[in-house]
């Protein structure tokens, strides 16, 4: 089990319309606030020019803007307009994480998990981790249930797709709701395993999971 990184999707992951968007050369980005900063750094991340996203994170993260620095220490993970250097990515990734930055604290976490070459591969460390932005973060939540699934501590796996469901996550529901259907983790609950799919057909925006569950709720209706 491999996790992946978590995007900060206010930059890396948005896809707002590139047509949509004034056009201005990052050179003059240093005048702008660092919302107008931001809206920049999307353009140039729509249209993949990294280097240019990266012109815009790096003094926007001197400056401390926390978004900054987690973004910043994405680019140096991934080596997206710089080159790929963990230990600056550690490095940027804690600046932001000691500042309160969820999605930082969650990429350290995922370094731990999977180890590189700076940072050793620490499980206990990760979990740790974790559980300190799941308290705000329902990725969080459902990245803990993964984690325990694949230790097979199937009744920790429970209690944190319950928590990710309870806190409206609809990946969660549909995880909670495969927990109850099979008994894995808890007891056999037909009852709710339906309830948790008819929940994820109604309030789902995602078609895939509505799909998903609307099938798996007509397999339990035939029984």
């Amino acid at each position: 089990m491999k996790l992946k990184l978590f995007f900060h999707t206010v930059l890396l992951f948005c896809s707002l319309p590139i047509w949509a968007m004034k056009t201005v050369d990052v050179t003059a980005s240093s005048k702008m606030d660092d919302q107008a900063r931001m809206n920049l750094a999307q353009e140039f991340a729509n249209k993949q020019q990294w280097i240019s996203v990266f012109d815009i994170m790096y003094p926007m993260a001197l400056e401390g803007n926390i978004t900054a620095q987690s973004n910043l220490g994405m680019l140096y993970n991934l080596g997206r307009g710089t080159v790929r250097d963990y230990e600056k990515a550690y490095w940027w990734f804690s600046e932001a994480a000691e500042r309160g930055s969820i999605k930082a604290i969650n990429n350290l976490a995922v370094m731990y998990f999977n180890g590189n070459n700076y940072v050793k591969q620490n499980t206990a460390q990760a979990i740790k981790l974790f559980e300190a932005s799941a308290t705000k973060d329902p990725d969080a939540m459902l990245t803990l249930g993964e984690i325990y699934t694949n230790q097979k501590e199937f009744t920790k796996a429970f209690e944190w797709f319950q928590k990710a469901a309870n806190a409206g996550s609809n990946e969660g529901k549909f995880r909670l709701a495969r927990l109850y259907e099979e008994g894995i983790g808890t007891q056999v609950n037909i009852g709710l395993a339906k309830l948790l799919y008819l929940e994820i057909m109604n309030t789902a925006k995602k078609d895939e999971i509505k799909e998903i569950a609307r099938q798996r709720l007509q397999r339990l209706s035939l029984y």
